[in-house]
């Protein structure tokens, strides 16, 4: 049964299973065990019923047919977008390293930030660039990938493009003359923020090494303590006041379930 797929691929495949194969088992107690246990086993009782439901076994035994050959085709379509998904994830640690170099960047713009927002001086800062190269490898895995899988991945697509557009804005508004100074209780956030994407990437590195399942567990503060040493972040020296720190912030977050 395996080998065919059964119940793999798709929901639509399972459904088609839990209500096709018990039926084909009742039809086939039905029709070859129960006659010969009513009619005391006289063979021309038997061949008298098969006779009768002449119709129910060429259409039961044309279902059979079908469903073995849809199984069939289901598996080998579900072995093909496998193979496609390793083909395509085989240039995924080298899209992470390189995202990994941009979010070391942008841990190095708000901590620019960060140092500035003590006082009035108003250094040149310029938002790191997002790099281009991961797109293509990222929408291959997510086509290919798990249901799972490619939603963790079109996770990190997303809130990459939101932690992007913040930098960008931030920087805008921190070279205008009219902005004071950086709001400390937002770069908090941004802090967070990035440091969520960090680990993300981190918790998917050995997956796409192939060293290790992919790992569905939530992110907990393990997690966001070493991205944030993977990105030189300090998360002690992140503190406005005892309610308002990098760390407490994101243990609250982490118990609200990253909201």
């Amino acid at each position: 049964m395996n080998r065919l797929g059964f119940g793999k691929p798709t929901t639509l495949i399972n459904w088609v299973n839990w209500l096709g194969l018990p039926s084909i088992g009742l039809y086939l107690f039905c029709m070859f065990i129960f006659p010969w246990f009513d009619a005391g086993g006289d063979w021309g009782s038997v061949q008298e019923v098969w006779g009768r439901w002449q119709g129910l076994n060429v259409g039961m035994l044309a279902f059979l047919s079908s469903l073995v050959a849809f199984n069939i085709s289901s598996y080998n379509a579900f072995k093909q977008r496998g193979r496609e998904f390793q083909a395509a994830k085989a240039f995924l640690p080298s899209a992470l390293s390189e995202l990994c170099g941009y979010f070391d960047e942008s841990a190095g713009f708000l901590n620019q930030a960060w140092d500035a927002a003590e006082g009035n001086n108003r250094p040149q800062m310029t938002p790191p660039t997002l790099p281009d190269g991961y797109k293509q490898v990222f929408s291959e895995c997510i086509k290919h990938a798990t249901p799972d899988v490619g939603d963790f991945l079109s996770k990190i697509l997303v809130w990459l493009q939101v932690h992007d557009t913040r930098m960008k804005e931030f920087s805008r508004q921190f070279t205008d003359a009219g902005y004071v100074n950086p709001n400390r209780h937002n770069l908090i956030t941004y802090f967070y923020r990035l440091a969520e994407l960090r680990a993300l990437v981190n918790k998917i590195f050995d997956f796409a090494r192939g060293m290790d399942e992919f790992d569905r567990k939530p992110l907990g503060w393990e997690d966001f303590r070493n991205a944030l040493r993977n990105m030189d972040v300090w998360y002690q020296n992140i503190v406005i006041d005892e309610q308002m720190a990098l760390e407490p912030f994101i243990r609250r977050a982490i118990e609200r379930g990253g909201e």
